[in-house]
């Protein structure tokens, strides 16, 4: 499922973010779109802007919270498609 997204997927350079506890606020400067992360999305996120890769990721994840890393993809993916949808995170 993870497959389907673009291996170099990136934040954008147009999103600012600021952190609130755990979780993590977006504003793309560009469409003036507001996002909210909570923890997990604020995890994914910070990872992302590390350059990890998204099956990386979804094994920290899976690992660290003892889930199946396909329960964790199938609910990375519409996140990741929700970001992508709202240009906060980019490829290319």
């Amino acid at each position: 499922m993870l497959d389907r997204f673009p291996s170099d997927i990136a934040p954008s350079p147009e999103a600012l973010e600021s952190r609130v506890g755990e979780e993590m606020v977006l504003l793309h400067l560009g469409n003036d779109t507001y996002y909210g992360l909570d923890a997990m999305g604020t995890r994914i996120w910070t990872q992302l802007k590390a350059g990890t890769p998204l099956p990386a990721i979804r094994d920290r994840i899976a690992a660290e919270h003892g889930l199946d890393a396909r329960t964790v993809e199938a609910d990375m993916a519409p996140f990741l498609d929700d970001l992508l949808k709202n240009e906060l995170l980019v490829h290319g």
